[in-house]
């Protein structure tokens, strides 16, 4: 059984009445009782039970969802699948953009707390800073049920967290890459893990060279123009995700090269339009419509009262490679 308001009462030596005011925002309470009583909530991991939540609060049937780029196909097919989950349980999804920026995430996690949605889900950035995890923590102890997707860097005791392997990923585009006898592999992301993935299967070949390696990556032009530049140009790509491995098959060929005769490229996402473009593009599935279904599913939990069960506090999603026509053996 979790920790519950009787335990955050006796912790924090006051009634059991004080401590529910406490936790609900009640003016009635001293300010130094409802800092303790807030301090001793978070230590003991004590997430309020949504349904005496709902006794007090009136539902708004609204779900946040906050992504970091809207424009990015790959959130576009995850907001989707949450949407059509929530939606057959009469809820509505309010979609939010922090551009990829933890100023804007922390302002989303202020903004929740006003009671405007039920329950939010974050789909944070690898990077996202220790302090908003805080902050998030706060939101899902103090205000309203919260799932986190995408985040590496920390586990949590109080939110369901559901990740992708994205070392793997960057290190399954690589090693395919190796298989078709490409020894000069470019990289580029922003992405700490996809980088590791990259770096441990050229380094099990003896190949790796920081030469080819564009990371923390600026921009797909300025990669382009340096492979056009080079001497000693790559064979083969691996991109960070879909969309800028479209993007540099568009360059390369606008300069006159043959993708993949002259130069295999390797994508990650398998966003929807990556299987028709010309050529189709290989990359790494990450499950995108699961990872949404699944996500949705946990918050309406929440919502209504029912606790994790231990198996979904951290969920892990597979990735796997997804061959198509823009890579070949190198000749």
């Amino acid at each position: 059984m979790g920790v519950t308001l009787k335990d955050v009462a006796k912790k924090a030596g006051v009634s059991i009445g004080t401590a529910s005011m406490a936790l609900n925002n009640s003016e009635k309470v001293n300010i130094d009782t409802y800092k303790k009583v807030r301090k001793v909530a978070r230590d003991l991991k004590y997430i309020p039970n949504a349904r005496a939540r709902a006794l007090v609060k009136q539902s708004t049937k609204i779900i946040g969802l906050v992504v970091p780029h809207i424009i990015n196909p790959f959130f576009a097919e995850l907001a989707q699948a949450v949407k059509d989950t929530v939606k057959k349980e009469g809820y509505n999804v309010i979609l939010c953009s922090t551009d990829g920026k933890a100023e804007e995430e922390a302002h989303y996690i202020d903004l929740f707390k006003s009671g405007m949605v039920d329950g939010a889900i974050f789909t944070s950035q690898e990077n996202l800073s220790r302090d908003n995890y805080q902050l998030l923590e706060e939101l899902a102890v103090d205000y309203i049920p919260v799932v986190n997707i995408n985040s590496q860097d920390f586990g949590s005791n109080l939110i369901p967290v559901i990740k992708t392997d994205l070392k793997k990923a960057g290190y399954l585009a690589t090693k395919y890459m190796i298989e078709l006898g490409h020894q000069k592999i470019g990289f580029g992301s922003h992405s700490p893990r996809r980088f590791e993935g990259y770096k441990e299967a050229m380094k099990e070949h003896g190949l790796y060279n920081p030469k080819y390696v564009y990371y923390p990556m600026s921009s797909v032009d300025e990669v382009v123009d340096n492979i056009l530049q080079s001497r000693s140009k790559p064979t083969a790509f691996v991109c960070y995700n879909d969309k800028s491995a479209i993007k540099m098959i568009q360059l390369l060929v606008g300069q006159g090269l043959r993708v993949p005769e002259d130069i295999s490229v390797c994508g990650t996402d398998n966003i929807r339009m990556s299987k028709h473009y010309n050529p189709p593009l290989t990359t790494i599935n990450i499950p995108k419509t699961e990872i949404g279904d699944k996500a949705a599913r946990l918050l309406l939990k929440l919502i209504v009262g029912e606790r994790p069960a231990e198996s979904d506090m951290e969920i892990n999603f597979p990735t796997e490679l997804v061959i198509r026509k823009s890579t070949a053996s190198i000749k």
